[in-house]
């Protein structure tokens, strides 16, 4: 069953216009970012090869656009993930769900599922636009995956919250709205400590950190930690909420 409703979410998801407008505006706002930073390494590319310890093509191009990507997703997933249960509520075909022999954690796993598929391209893109530059250059193929990493916890964080929200509210806008607002809370949160104020609890609660830690090549168990956390627990609210819905029927 959970293949089903993954199958049937992500053909949905796929048959929107909107899926394909994300798709093309990641493509353009992401090349754009690429040949800017293809042109500034050219730029400083004989001031670079004059240091003792220069910085490559990696860390100039690819670690950068992998991080605009990152703040890219804090505006498309809310937009991709919004209508996945909330339009379902509304227009009554989640009783329809309810009503046949799957579970909660069946329904939340699937839609979860079903809107990976189309992150998953989203993520493709971001992986192979910067890999075009092991044809003349050298990578630090280390940090590269380390990014990608990254990238992919902090996208399947974004969809698990965002799906939540689906879930609580039968307007997709304001599932959105909510989306937004909480994971750019996650993404600035930890503005106290950047004014010189040391709050370990926003530092360790901002994503922006676990994020740059992780795509920078440093891999600590508490920044896995802390997306793994995050996905367990939106996605346990979620199916709570839907056996909350089930109770009365």
């Amino acid at each position: 069953m959970i293949r089903i409703i993954a199958l049937r979410e992500a053909t949905a998801l796929f048959r929107s216009p909107l899926a394909w407008s994300v798709l093309a505006m990641a493509q353009f706002v992401l090349a754009f970012q690429f040949l800017a930073q293809i042109e500034t390494y050219l730029h400083f590319a004989d001031k670079l090869r004059k240091m003792p310890e220069a910085p490559g093509v990696t860390e100039v191009i690819m670690t950068p656009t992998i991080g605009v990507s990152a703040v890219l997703m804090l505006f498309f997933i809310p937009v991709i993930t919004m209508s996945s249960l909330s339009t379902e509520r509304r227009s009554g075909t989640l009783a329809l769900l309810y009503s046949s022999p799957v579970t909660s954690w069946q329904i939340v796993a699937g839609k979860y599922l079903g809107i990976s598929a189309l992150l998953a391209v989203l993520w493709v893109i971001v992986a192979l636009m910067p890999l075009t530059l092991a044809w003349g250059a050298a990578i630090d193929f280390g940090l590269y995956l380390a990014g990608l990493l990254a990238l992919f916890l902090l996208m399947s964080t974004y969809a698990a919250v965002g799906l939540m929200f689906s879930a609580m509210f039968a307007h997709s806008s304001v599932a959105a709205i909510m989306t937004f607002g909480v994971l750019s809370g996650l993404w600035l949160i930890d503005w106290a400590t950047r004014l010189g104020q040391d709050v370990t609890l926003f530092n360790y609660l901002s994503s922006l950190n676990h994020f740059q830690r992780l795509a920078h090549g440093m891999l600590v168990t508490t920044d896995l930690a802390y997306f793994m956390i995050i996905i367990a627990s939106t996605l346990y609210l979620t199916t709570w909420r839907l056996d909350g819905d089930r109770k009365p029927l």
